[in-house]
């Protein structure tokens, strides 16, 4: 074995190692009125706003049912009172949410992370609801004059929803970034790979997903400013901030990273060190990206 191709080897060992060591970054997520619309047949009493309890165990001791609002997702997916109780809804997420009836009877408004809002249901029926800024959370709410005590459901109801084209941010921004997600790390290894197989294919294959990469991830990036301005307010502003200055760069510095591989390919030329080194600490930027944006829509 030459000196030169032992140097190589060292080389992309220390490569490897720097990869793998992005599945070890974790990040610190720090946490961070209401109207009522006529016209329903089942009207609600709107008891308070959005706002954090001075009393929480006053709250809770109230209410006859309550629901969690976790991980984008309300907690039970139906709950069952009787005609004249209260129930809270009790926001433990660290984003902003809203209990909106999918009839338009009521809407809480945003209730922000640690805050409650709760409502009392004069009479029986049974009334769909949803979370305006994640329109996936969706649950239902019961009031039956029959049984006897407050019934929770767990799960999701209605089974899986049907297909239809994502039209807005919020479907838009997740589908775009699973693509630069995929793309920027299959070509680093496609590289490391050629490299230790000495396999010219794996090379041209690394070279055009980096340049899908660079072509993606501003679409990525418009959608995600789309989205913040469509959701002001219900995004932790502290995560936010972070989230989206940093896709701004990353749509640069993909661009960059394009430009430089394609380069590298068209003249047939052997990775150099600096360039195996930037694309390594691209693809932790991503990942820690990743985790910020997972951050703000799954919760903790």
């Amino acid at each position: 074995m030459t000196p030169f191709l032992t140097a190589w080897r060292v080389r992309l060992g220390i490569a490897i190692l720097l990869l793998l060591s992005g599945s070890c970054i974790s990040v610190a997520h720090s946490r961070p009125g209401a109207t009522y619309l006529p016209g329903a047949e089942l009207a609600l009493n709107l008891q308070s706003s959005g706002t954090a309890s001075q009393n929480p165990s006053a709250i809770e001791s109230s209410a006859n049912g309550q629901v969690i609002m976790k991980g984008i997702r309300f907690q039970p997916a139906e709950l069952t009172v009787h005609p004249g109780e209260s129930v809270e809804f009790k926001n433990e997420d660290i984003v902003a949410h809203t209990v909106t009836a999918d009839d338009g009877s009521f809407d809480s408004g945003l209730i922000q992370p640690g805050s409650s809002w709760k409502m009392t249901v004069p009479k029986s029926g049974t009334l769909a609801y949803h979370c305006t800024p994640h329109p996936n959370m969706k649950a239902t709410l019961v009031a039956s004059s029959g049984g006897t005590q407050v019934k929770e459901r767990n799960g999701a109801t209605g089974g899986l929803p049907g297909f239809r084209p994502p039209h807005s941010p919020q479907e838009l921004h997740p589908i775009l970034v699973n693509f630069t997600a995929a793309l920027l790390p299959l070509a680093l290894l496609s590289d490391l790979l050629g490299l230790w197989l000495k396999r010219s294919s794996l090379h041209s294959a690394a070279a055009w997903m980096v340049l899908y990469a660079a072509i993606i991830t501003p679409l990525t990036g418009a959608a995600g400013w789309w989205w913040k301005s469509k959701s002001a307010g219900t995004l932790p502003p502290e995560l936010i901030a972070v989230h989206e200055w940093l896709g701004t760069s990353l749509d640069l510095v993909f661009i960059v990273l394009a430009i430089w591989r394609w380069r590298l390919y068209k003249r047939n030329a052997i990775l150099t060190l600096p360039y195996l080194a930037f694309a390594v600490v691209a693809v932790l930027a991503l990942v820690y990206q990743g985790s910020l944006g997972g951050a703000m829509v799954f919760g903790r």
